[in-house]
């Protein structure tokens, strides 16, 4: 996956998911209202996660770091 590097706050589920409480993006900390789809690949563990402002981010971790990228705009900015 190609993506902008973000920062993540997220717990760890016991099963090894994270679960992102808030991502730090382009300069915005915006907080998760909820993960939707999530999947495990070669490059580490991808999952879609809404954001307070409506977007829609893919994000991706291989343990260490963090990309993002939208997936969905917020409402009113297509």
């Amino acid at each position: 996956m190609t993506g902008d590097p973000v920062e993540v706050e997220a717990v760890w589920s016991a099963d090894g998911w994270p679960q992102p409480a808030r991502v730090l993006w382009h300069g915005d900390l915006l907080a998760v209202i909820d993960v939707g789809r999530r999947w495990k690949d070669d490059d580490g563990i991808h999952l879609l996660a809404r954001l307070a402002d409506g977007r829609v981010l893919e994000l991706h971790t291989n343990g260490a770091r963090w990309w993002g990228r939208t997936v969905s705009a917020p409402p009113g900015n297509v």
